[in-house]
Parts: C-alpha cells; structure tokens; sequence
C-alpha cells in the first residue's frame, strides 16, 4: 500500500489525553483535573448580548485584543507582551514549531506535562528529547538540569503528575543558565501562593516564555483558551505563525468576563484548596502517602499493601475516574483531582471499602 504521508508519522505515537466519559452519564470524573465548580455567572450575558446582536457572522478580532488588554491590566505587563492561543496547548505547540530546527534538543525534567515529548515528534525533523529523572523525593534534579543544554527547556510549574512547586530561586537560576527558551507552563499557578508566577520576571529574562490557561482556575475547559506571555520581540515572532483567527469572539468574550470577576475566581480557590486539605488528611489517615500539593490535585502512594492499579480499576467500576501513569517513576502513584465536597466524599467512602475488602 502506498504512503502518501512523512515515514515519522507513521510511527508517532499520539498524545493520549485522559478518559472522557460521555457527557451525561452519572460519574465522579477526577481524571483530567477539571475544576468542579462552574465558570462565573457573568458570561451569561455577554454570551446572549453576541446572539442578540448576530455578531457570530462576523470574523473575531485577529489577536483578541480586548482580552490581551485585560491579561495584561491584571498582570501589569504591556498587551504586546501576551499572545492569545487556542488552549494553552496550541501556545505550546507554537513555540515547539518556532524553534525546533532539524536535530533540535528538547531537556525536560521527567516527569511533567506529557505532552512535551509529543511535540518535540511531531515536528519530525530528528529532534531529540533529554528526560532528566526527577529525584527521589520527586523534586527537580537542579544539579543535573543545570548542566544541560539544548534548544528549550520545558516544565510545568506547579509540576505535573506531582503538583510540587519548586523554589523560585532554583527555577531563575536555571532560566539565566540555560542556553536556549524556557518554557514554565503554569497551567495550576492559580491553585499556589500568591507572587508564585514567573509572569514577573519576563522582562528581565529574554529567554522565559510562561503559558497560562483558562481551563482550570477558571473552570472553562470546554472553552479552550489559553495564552503566552514573554517579551515583545518574541511574542511577535510567534504571531507570525499562528492562525489568523485562531480564538472565536464568544470564547474571548467569557475569557474577558473570568478574567474581571477575579472575587468569584478567588472564592472558587479557596473551596478548591479548602477541600484539597481535607483529602489530603482523609487519605493520610488511611496511611496514603500524599505528596505535597499546589495544584488542584493530588499525587499520592496508596498504603504498602496496595496495588495502585488494581484500586484504579475498582473505583472505575465504580464509575470514579482518577489517572494513573504506567512511567517508571509514577507507577506506585495515583493523581487525583480535587472534586466537589459531594465527589470526594463519594471517592473517600469507596476507597474505604476497598480498604476494608482487603
């Protein structure tokens, strides 16, 4: 049979994402680290304001400029420092494109974002991905990542699957070392301290791209709007790539909307974090290791005697969905996003019974 494709491409193995139920079906969906809350009311009625008006047969703006403007009243940055993308994936997507020659070196501390070594393939131009393993303890092997050197250094920020954040000093330092772009993907910053953004220091590192989304904090999964934001000169090379009109006008107007109503978002935190403490106690009690969180999930070790895979499976058929992660290092875990007080009260009751089954 002839190949009308590139030869890598029929050996690129795709991102996986997590399980996606279908929508209606009674679950407690914990897998894919959706916030549980709904999105701010107040896009009600941006949203019928458009249909009202019969603006969908009309192009939206170009760079979304509305909501560039109020990214950057919020973080104190010029509007030309930001780059609106469709999801923050397609944020990373760009930057891979714009950099990646042919042999190209990607470093990543391993784990994190999975969906870093994708990119790097799909480019299927003979770059490379280094993995420096994380440390025992599942910190960020400094030591090693400083030595490195490559085209662009990638990381989550919280970390993912862990949810650690790593010591601000640590990640600038590796930033001013670094020989190519860093990428600090912030896609659970709003879920840690306050000041925890590196969004502040892209002025003074000409090599920091940070990546934000609006699909967690902000409850707006389903919206897919995400943004980059770095220095000028960079961020107008990488709009010379994007699509022309690659955000619709609902989708920057409710992003314009989430972004204003910032007392709802703080609210909606702090019932997150609230109930990621009582999980975490609940799941210490049942002798779970739990690793330190500042996302809204939790990566935890179940008791000695328990099989991390055989539980996954049992609150499968309970229709709870949490993730688990084959890798070397994530293999005796399981990540857990933080649900509604009702979710986790269901997760905790069925892993108790477990727990009493065996």
């Amino acid at each position: 049979m002839k190949k009308y494709f590139q030869s890598e491409l029929y050996k690129l193995d795709p991102y996986i994402p997590g399980e996606q139920p279908g929508l209606g079906k009674k679950i407690v969906k914990l897998n894919t680290n959706e916030n549980p809350y709904p999105p701010t009311p107040k896009i009600n009625a941006v949203v019928s304001s458009i249909i009202k008006k019969g603006l969908l047969k009309r192009y939206p703006n170009p760079t979304s400029e509305e909501l560039r403007k109020t990214i950057a009243k919020q973080n104190g940055i010029s509007k030309d420092m930001i780059l609106i993308t469709n999801g923050s994936d397609e944020g990373l997507s760009l930057l891979f494109r714009a950099i990646l020659a042919p042999k190209s070196k990607v470093v990543i501390p391993y784990p994190t974002y999975s969906l870093y070594p994708i990119l790097t393939s799909i480019e299927m131009n003979g770059s490379t991905i280094e993995k420096i393993p994380l440390l025992e303890n599942l910190h960020f092997d400094f030591q090693k990542l400083k030595k490195s050197k490559g085209d662009i250094l990638a990381f989550a920020s919280p970390n993912a699957p862990t949810g650690i954040l790593e010591d601000e000093n640590e990640l600038l330092y590796l930033i001013s070392h670094f020989n190519g772009m860093v990428l600090c993907d912030e896609a659970y910053i709003d879920f840690a301290p306050p000041g925890s953004s590196l969004i502040q220091f892209v002025k003074r590192y000409p090599n920091l791209i940070v990546s934000r989304t609006f699909s967690k904090s902000y409850s707006l999964a389903g919206l897919r709007v995400g943004y980059l934001v770095s220095n000028e000169d960079n961020i107008s090379l990488l709009n010379k790539i994007k699509d022309s009109y690659n955000l619709g006008m609902i989708e920057e107007s409710i992003a314009i909307e989430a972004v204003k109503d910032k007392k709802y978002l703080d609210k909606i935190i702090r019932m997150i974090l609230k109930s990621r403490e009582h999980l975490s106690i609940e799941l210490s009690n049942m002798l779970f290791t739990v690793i330190k969180s500042d996302t809204n999930f939790l990566f935890v070790k179940p008791p000695q005697n328990i099989n991390p895979i055989e539980l996954f499976e049992y609150l499968k058929k309970k229709y709870i969905y949490i993730r688990y992660f084959k890798d070397d290092i994530c293999k005796s875990y399981l990540r857990i996003t933080i649900g509604s007080q009702k979710e986790n009260k269901i997760l905790i009751k069925e892993i108790k019974s477990y727990l009493l089954k065996r």
